[in-house]
């Protein structure tokens, strides 16, 4: 079995600082003041920067491979992603990022994973985000590299 079997949780912290934030927003092509100027972003709703949605769903997204690898399963990849934004990702905050697999099927192309996944305020319990991701796991022999045929 190359997926992790149901009921696997994977947690990571997070805490971004406002150059973090920053350049997570440069990289990519977020150019919203609220990711940038901090006099702004105070004088706004927001009371201060805040992270770009698109960086905060990359680096949520980023932790299944992180530490599915760390743990040994896959090699996997991903097959769709969706997000919902709750609230912002304030500069400063602790967040916790979490994900739990919640089904797996088998096919002929390999294991099909659904996690489920979301970022809560370490501090206060609040959600940030919420997302579900599917991933292909496949056998380390299928890979390219390892002599196996690619996986399409």
């Amino acid at each position: 079995m190359t997926a992790p079997p149901v009921g696997t949780r994977l947690a990571r912290d997070l805490l971004l600082d406002a150059d973090a934030v920053r350049d997570g927003a440069r990289l990519v092509g977020d150019i919203n003041p609220l990711h940038h100027d901090a006099a702004y972003a105070a004088a706004s709703r927001f009371g201060g920067l805040i992270a770009s949605g698109a960086h905060t769903a990359a680096v949520l997204a980023g932790v299944i491979s992180e530490l599915i690898a760390e743990r040994g399963f896959g090699p996997a990849v991903g097959m769709d992603y969706q997000v919902r934004f709750l609230r912002p990702v304030h500069v400063g905050r602790r967040m916790r990022m979490e994900w739990r697999v919640a089904h797996v099927e088998p096919t002929r192309l390999g294991e099909i994973g659904r996690l489920e996944g979301r970022m809560v305020d370490a501090e206060d319990g609040s959600i940030a985000i919420t997302a579900a991701m599917h991933c292909l796991f496949f056998a380390e022999a299928e890979r390219p590299e390892a002599g196996g045929a690619a996986v399409p």
